[in-house]
């Protein structure tokens, strides 16, 4: 992403039941890359993430679904400082790579 204002987002949900599982990792498939079954990396500007928030916000159960979204900061500098990978990376930011 090239906006200067685009901060990389680390997603990961924890959700018992398949159909909402299902329909979160359809939600965020549109907004970023999936890293793990149930984590996605999203590189987006902080205001696309309200609407990212309020789409997860309507696909989950808040009783019994938990979403954690942790801001790695400006997208420009979520690189190898930031991020480590062991074993198979599937993520990449910016067109640069960040294998370790």
């Amino acid at each position: 992403m090239s906006r200067r204002d685009s901060h990389c987002f680390l997603i990961a949900y924890d959700v018992p039941d398949d159909r909402r599982r299902t329909r979160l990792a359809t939600v965020l498939k549109g907004y970023g890359e999936r890293v793990q079954y149930s984590v996605f990396m999203v590189d987006c500007p902080p205001s696309h993430l309200l609407v990212l928030r309020h789409d997860l916000t309507d696909a989950m159960d808040i009783d019994e679904d938990s979403v954690v979204i942790c801001d790695l900061g400006m997208s420009t500098s979520a690189d190898a400082q930031r991020i480590t990978w062991l074993g198979g990376q599937r993520y990449q930011s910016g067109g640069r790579s960040i294998i370790i």
